[in-house]
């Protein structure tokens, strides 16, 4: 498979292909033989020309440039980036380039909402893409530098906290990351600031000086084809000014424009280092009266302010601006403890993140699904239900305290202590007391450290379902490792009302301590019931099915009714329901009732599990990758 990034930028486009499984990264395709392209389209004889060539020849009509920048503010743009595109595609087609298969991934900066993003996919299929996708430029430069081989970033340093800052000729970008992830703030910028607007002002500067002024203004009032010409010109001069002044402080640079129109006009473009100073710190119509400057340091102190929690460690510079040496300086001291990288190419950074986003896309895609149909609900049921028996003992005790300490031993007391009329109610309330219990969070918080700790039991067998799949799909290991911890994002099964109403605990706990008390009314022996008090009552012979499942003697229907006398219950029901040999009785029962496989416990536990554990799987899965949009 075969992936285009193309980075339509307010100056120049560079387009990028990555073919995978080729073994290198991607390659920057020529357009009309260059590696770069103006941003510039017009057209001769009906005919789309892009470029230089737009440009160049004094045959083009209409020509357009920056068309990118007014893409959010002016709906005159949309056909001039129909145009522009158009072009494009005819170009690589024509020097068999491109293929119809190819899978298109084209930058947006990282401010556009949703709207703007889909308007300007639109267009591009307008154009003639077939299924392109709209990528934020910050993603791709972030992929960039984490694919690259020419960067050669620090692994380690790229995985902790990284600031992606992307300055071209009409937008700032910011791609915040930490952990090789994106964080909360994720992607954000400014749509109107980029070096474009130092191009204008350089014109600007040029005309106010010149002595065909008014004639000039009066030209590019008719014609924007001549006031595009003469920004580029700017550009260009811009350009070659920054690429010596880092050697030569002094530097100066000029260039003579003439203009054919309507008669000749003469521009003179100059630019050395008080002129710049004086253009990147004078205020500007586009920037709200803030200077170039001004606004960038803003944006660059509002990153730091958003990035606060987790300073970054790394902080790397793509697109063509960040060429510009003031640039660069603003971006170290306002992160004075991180580690500035400018990109080696900036112009093609993006273009070839874009293309590595088309990849990395699609594989993942295919690995989310491999993981979701390849590791499936009977094998991790099995897995579960193998380790089961591990579990029940310390679900057991747990159990056995909570419902003799929080249910059954209050209620006991209170029938004691004369709180309570017999026993039947006594019954009663400890079934509704043992029910609140079990579907209260003091049961699921006692339980929790207990199933994670059976969990991680598990996580050699099951990562061995995951890792390879993730060897195919070239996901590293790492990225999905399990961890099984009670935080929310972990496959965190919960034992709670759902899980316990479905097995005899309440009927168990209720005959035990019927049991006991009737055990202790009847002498201690449990055997019997002796004639006691006024009502001479006698033991019964019905056995209650609740009671015999421990084995105890039944309390006849008579004497669950008896409201007895305080004196006789002077018994020490407490006592006899905390000894070890109740414990045992109470420890043995809820065993059987949890063991069998079958059950419902077992069923309710393997089930809840294998769910949860895929939907976690899902969600790492998710997340294996930097899903900035």
């Amino acid at each position: 498979m075969r992936y285009i990034g193309f980075d339509i930028g307010d100056g120049e486009s560079a387009i990028a292909l990555y073919e995978h499984g080729s073994g290198i990264e991607p390659i920057i395709l020529p357009i009309q033989g260059s590696r770069s392209t103006l941003s510039a389209v017009g057209t001769i004889n009906g005919e789309i020309v892009i470029g230089e060539h737009a440009y160049a020849s004094a045959m083009a009509e209409g020509l357009a440039v920056r068309f990118k920048s007014r893409f959010t503010d002016d709906p005159n743009a949309y056909e001039t980036i129909v145009r522009f595109v158009r072009g494009i595609l005819q170009a690589l087609k024509a020097a068999n380039a491109y293929q119809e298969e190819d899978r298109f991934r084209i930058g947006c900066p990282a401010g556009w909402n949703a709207a703007a993003r889909a308007r300007y996919r639109d267009l591009l299929i307008r154009a003639g893409m077939r299924d392109p996708q709209v990528i934020s430029e910050s993603r791709a430069a972030f992929l960039y530098a984490k694919y690259a081989k020419t960067i050669a970033l620090d692994v380690d340093l790229l995985s902790k906290s990284a600031l992606v800052i992307d300055i071209g000729s009409s937008t700032l970008d910011f791609a915040y990351i930490v952990d090789g992830r994106e964080t909360g703030v994720g992607t954000f910028g400014d749509t109107h600031l980029g070096g474009g607007l130092i191009d204008e002002a350089v014109l600007q500067h040029a005309i106010a000086k010149s002595r065909d002024k008014d004639a000039i203004e009066r030209v590019f009032a008719r014609s924007r084809s001549w006031y595009s010409y003469c920004e580029i010109e700017a550009r260009k001069l811009k350009e070659h000014y920054f690429s010596i002044v880092a050697q030569n402080p002094s530097a100066s640079v000029r260039k003579q424009l003439k203009l054919y129109y309507e008669g000749t006009q003469k521009l003179s473009l100059s630019i050395d280092t008080p002129e710049m100073e004086r253009i990147i710190n004078e205020p500007l119509t586009a920037l709200a009266g803030y200077s170039f400057m001004q606004a960038l340091e803003a944006a660059l102190v509002n990153a730091k302010r958003l990035t606060q929690e987790h300073p970054p460690q790394l902080v790397l510079l793509t697109g063509g601006a960040s060429r510009m040496p003031f640039v660069q300086q603003l971006c170290r001291e306002t992160y004075e403890s991180a580690v500035v990288v400018i990109s080696p190419e900036p112009e093609f950074s993006i273009a070839k993140g874009l293309a590595y986003a088309g990849w990395v896309d699609d594989n993942l895609r295919a690995f989310r699904s491999a993981i979701k149909n390849e590791i499936t609900h009977e094998q991790v049921s099995e897995i579960a239900s193998q380790a089961l028996p591990a579990l029940i003992p310390s679900v057991v005790n747990v159990l056995l305290e909570l419902t003799l300490t929080e249910a059954a031993i209050p209620i006991a007391n209170a029938w004691r202590s004369g709180d309570i009329d017999t026993l039947q109610q006594m019954n009663e309330q400890i079934q509704r007391r043992v029910e609140r219990v079990l579907a209260s969070n003091l049961t699921e918080d006692a339980l929790s450290p207990i199933l994670i700790t059976w969990m991680k039991t598990l996580s050699e067998t099951l990562q061995a379902l995951v890792d390879p799949i993730c060897d195919r799909y070239s996901v590293p290991r790492e990225e999905m490792r399990l961890s099984f911890t009670q935080s929310a994002d972990a496959a965190n099964v919960r034992i709670g009302a759902h899980e316990l109403m479905g097995f005899n605990l309440i009927g168990t706990m209720v005959g035990l301590v019927l049991s006991v008390a009737g055990a202790l009314l009847g002498g201690g022996g449990g055997v019997t019931l002796i004639a006691v008090g006024p009502l001479g009552l006698l033991a019964g012979a019905a056995a209650g099915a609740v009671l015999t499942l421990l084995g105890w003697p039944a309390v006849t229907e008579v004497l669950l009714r008896t409201n007895f006398p305080r004196a006789m219950r002077m018994i020490n029901v407490e006592k006899r329901l905390r000894s070890d040999a109740t414990r045992k009785k109470l420890r043995d029962a809820l065993t059987r009732e949890l063991s069998p496989k079958d059950g419902q416990f077992a069923k309710s536990i393997v089930t809840g599990f294998s769910s949860a554990f895929q939907r976690y799987l899902y969600q790492i899965a998710q997340a294996a990758e930097i899903p900035i949009q």
